[in-house]
């Protein structure tokens, strides 16, 4: 009995693992990375200008909660204000689901559940993306703006868990297994929808978007549904642009960063991959939320 309450005390560690910080030591790709960044860019500009800012190294990623201050300038986050952050980013799809209980759409919000989980949950790990990527798969058929949505998400998700495979005779085979998943699915998804009229989901396959104004509905359309002055895309431009932003961090971190710099600054490859991803994901977390909030 003894060593099965030692054993169910470790699962229960593994799977709240409040004990340890809120990052992991590569910084998944979610709001805190965000934060993360957002402190250290603030406390070094502070100290730029002659404040006395105290920093700890290293702090963000192992402290034990109570015992450590990780943050320098921002409002230090607990495991309740990370708890309550999630149940707060799920609440919009609780009250659809009561208002608006529809079957065919249990997969987004099952997707949309884990995605809160994901950006503001405590020492989240970037393997859990597949979380709600697998979900979204099964929806991104459904229009041509979920396929656009997925194949950034989908790309995004695959870049984030690069640095686990951190062996240099293993980056040729992880960049070869990307580029063929983005390819084969850009392509399937174009063929799948290369019969569709552009103009024939004036409301982007959301007909609450009806019921908005004109001018903001055209804004919405163009932002989260990559219709553009009546062309249609699966990625639109700002998609193309991330995509190709993408490309230039790798070849930053992979080339140019030992080449310019050394070993100067070794955290910065990792960090700025981390940032670039959150910023995708973050965009996944609002497209979804925009799809929940629009549904009727």
């Amino acid at each position: 009995m003894d060593r099965f309450s030692l054993q169910m005390s470790q699962v229960v560690k593994r799977l709240f693992p409040f004990g340890r910080g809120l990052c992991h030591a590569y910084w998944a790709p979610n709001v805190w990375a965000l934060y993360n960044t957002a402190d250290k860019v603030i406390s070094f500009s502070l100290r730029m200008l002659g404040f006395n800012i105290h920093t700890v190294t290293a702090s963000l990623t192992g402290g034990l909660v109570g015992d450590s201050a990780p943050y320098a300038v921002l409002p230090q986050i607990t495991p309740m204000v990370s708890l309550f952050l999630v149940v707060l980013a799920i609440f919009p799809c609780i009250v659809q689901i009561w208002r608006h209980p529809q079957q065919q759409h249990v997969t987004q919000w099952v997707a949309y559940a884990y995605t809160c989980g994901f950006m503001f949950g405590w020492h989240v790990h970037e393997k859990a993306s597949l979380h709600f990527v697998i979900p979204l798969s099964l929806v991104a058929i459904v229009s041509s703006e979920d396929a656009g949505h997925y194949i950034i998400l989908s790309i995004v998700s695959c870049y984030s868990v690069f640095p686990l495979l951190y062996e240099d005779e293993e980056y040729p085979v992880k960049v070869l297994l990307l580029i063929i998943h983005g390819a084969v699915m850009w392509r399937s998804f174009s063929l799948h929808f290369s019969n569709e009229n552009a103009r024939g989901h004036l409301s982007c396959g959301y007909p609450s978007l009806a019921k908005i104004r004109p001018d903001l509905q055209s804004r919405l359309i163009a932002v989260f549904c990559n219709k553009e002055n009546g062309k249609s895309g699966l990625v639109g431009k700002i998609g193309h642009l991330y995509i190709w932003g993408m490309i230039v961090a790798e070849i930053w971190g992979r080339l140019l960063h030992p080449y310019l710099l050394n070993n100067k600054l070794p955290f910065l490859p990792l960090m700025l991959q981390s940032i670039y991803c959150s910023l995708g994901m973050l965009y996944s977390y609002i497209f979804q939320l925009c799809q929940i909030l629009l549904s009727t």
